[in-house]
């Protein structure tokens, strides 16, 4: 397998003919009058990009750009003087082997110092930046691939402290959005507005990226199939509006499918334990009542609230507040212990998570 840390396919290339310069283009944003280099890639038309840039920026992230700028370009003779037999628009022009849209996606981040192409929770930015930790990795850029995966890994926790903060925020939203008519918010749905799972798992999977994935998965796993990033997008109105949370389902390869379905598996087998090892056993105790008491609480859980019922973290999150929830309560010594066995087995989960979803 050729080692894609080195850009062996760049080259040094002569300025197009008149009749392949016409189909060209020059990128709208990314060409700098002051540039000293101009670098291109085909686009997905396969038209060729061109991009001027500073050999300097570059050479300051990258040593395999920084290498490759010291190589000198090669003259050709013209009549009194010499040349650049390799130009475009009178600067040096390197034909990379990577793609326009990779090299949009590499070269914005040297020129974005603020991160403004990060938004917080947006679940566009696996795809947007996919590009660029690819060429990062290739250009040993290690700076930029730092920047990349922390932003990535701000959108997804990494503790079950930093879970819960995010699914504070999502219940918050969530009422947001279901005060508008049209399920809007400054005119983006509640799934416009948090990190979307199946491409954060593509990325992760793809470029090492471990620490995000039992978070990605467990989130994953509470979608249904039929909730498809671009079919809901196709009639917005039907799901979207309603709060609907959807994922690039046709991103997610074999072995992502299987970690999946495995890991489902036993988030119900999980939560089938809730009700017996929480709430199954009798009062030792003996009081009065208690033991129904703890029943009619599973009881309650399990016909009001069928969605989170795939979501045992969920659930044992409210077992830990049970006093909050129900008048009828078990005995004191018995809601206590519950408290305790909910946090104790919820922290256990958390732990379990790379486990469940056969991700060590």
């Amino acid at each position: 397998m050729t080692d894609q840390r080195h850009p062996r396919g760049a080259i040094w290339e002569a300025g197009p003919s008149p009749a392949v310069e016409a189909q060209d283009e020059r990128h709208p944003t990314i060409y700098y009058d002051d540039g000293n280099v101009v670098v291109s890639g085909l686009t997905q038309r396969g038209s060729r990009q061109h991009f001027r840039v500073h050999k300097s920026i570059l050479a300051r992230h990258s040593p395999v750009l920084a290498d490759m700028f010291a190589i000198p370009p090669l003259l050709a003779p013209g009549g009194c003087q010499t040349h650049l037999a390799e130009s475009y628009d009178g600067v040096v022009h390197v034909q990379m082997p990577d793609s326009a849209e990779e090299l949009i996606s590499f070269l914005n981040m040297f020129y974005d110092p603020l991160g403004t192409a990060y938004k917080r929770f947006d679940p566009n930015t696996p795809v947007l930046v996919e590009g660029a930790l690819k060429l990062a990795m290739k250009y040993e850029c290690d700076a930029l691939r730092h920047r990349i995966v922390s932003s990535l890994e701000a959108d997804w926790p990494q503790t079950l402290a930093q879970w819960d903060a995010r699914r504070a925020e999502a219940v918050i939203l969530r009422s947001e959005h279901s005060l508008q008519l049209t399920g809007k918010v400054n005119g983006l749905y509640l799934d416009d507005r948090l990190p979307e799972p199946a491409s954060t798992i593509r990325i992760a999977s793809d470029y090492g990226i471990p620490s995000i994935l039992p978070a990605a998965f467990y989130t994953l796993a509470l979608l249904s199939t039929d909730a498809d990033w671009d079919d809901c997008r196709a009639n917005p109105g039907k799901h979207l509006r309603f709060g609907a949370r959807t994922a690039r389902w046709r991103l997610l390869d074999k072995r992502d499918l299987m970690r999946l379905v495995h890991g489902q598996k036993l988030l119900a087998g999980h939560t089938r334990s809730i009700g017996t090892d929480i709430f199954g056993p009798r009062c030792q105790r003996g009081v009065k009542g208690c033991t129904k008491a703890r029943s009619d609480c599973w009881k309650y859980f399990q016909e009001n609230a069928p969605n989170s019922m795939d979501d045992p973290l969920d659930i044992l999150h409210d077992c830990m507040r049970l006093d909050t929830l129900f008048s009828d309560l078990p005995c004191a010594a018995c809601t206590s212990d519950i408290i305790v066995m909910a946090e104790k087995k919820r922290r256990e989960l958390w732990r379990s998570l790379p486990a469940v979803f056969n991700l060590e």
